[in-house]
């Protein structure tokens, strides 16, 4: 994304893709919420971070289509929090924001990882084998390689993530 006065990236996946990336979003603002017990919002705006690293306030209300509000609240919190950081944009008044770090804070966010984790791997999987099934159509897509390298880095980390949450476990005890 280039930094300019406007940042319109409504445009700039393709219709296919971005149902895929919304569905994503979705998933994990529903989810994440639920064990890591951050608003749905602020775990929506954390899932297009991931997935597009740079974002402007009205590219996430774009997205999301969330008000103006309920975006800037959810910026000032993750900001507020360390994960977010925020510049200017040259000569405009706009701000461009970047996560800086996942939010692996405390240790409770990974003690409810276990269910969460098995959730989530059917669904990413299931996405996956669509992106892969119509690779053909849609591997020049705008996005396409995006999405489909977001899918599989969660789902290589999710065998760790087990492995990580025992050996916590273990610290915890000791």
């Amino acid at each position: 994304m280039k930094l300019g006065a406007s940042s319109d990236i409504s445009g700039s996946f393709d219709p296919e893709i971005r149902t895929i990336e919304k569905e994503i979003a979705q998933f994990f603002s529903e989810k994440g919420s639920e064990f890591v017990g951050r608003h749905p919002h602020v775990s929506t705006v954390m899932v297009y971070f991931y997935v597009r690293k740079k974002l402007t306030q009205k590219d996430l209300q774009t997205l999301t289509g969330l008000s103006a509000g309920s975006i800037s609240k959810a910026v000032r919190q993750l900001v507020k929090m360390n994960i977010m950081q925020q510049e200017t944009i040259p000569g405009t008044h706009m701000n461009i924001y970047s996560m800086k770090h996942l939010p692996f804070v405390y240790p409770r966010y990974f003690f409810a990882t276990g269910k969460f984790v098995g959730n989530i791997e059917k669904k990413l999987k299931d996405m996956k084998k669509v992106l892969e099934d119509n690779s053909e159509e849609m591997k020049e897509l705008e996005g396409y390689t995006k999405i489909y390298g977001t899918i599989a880095q969660i789902l290589s980390l999710l065998p760790l993530t087990e492995a990580f949450m025992t050996k916590l476990e273990e610290q915890m005890k000791t």
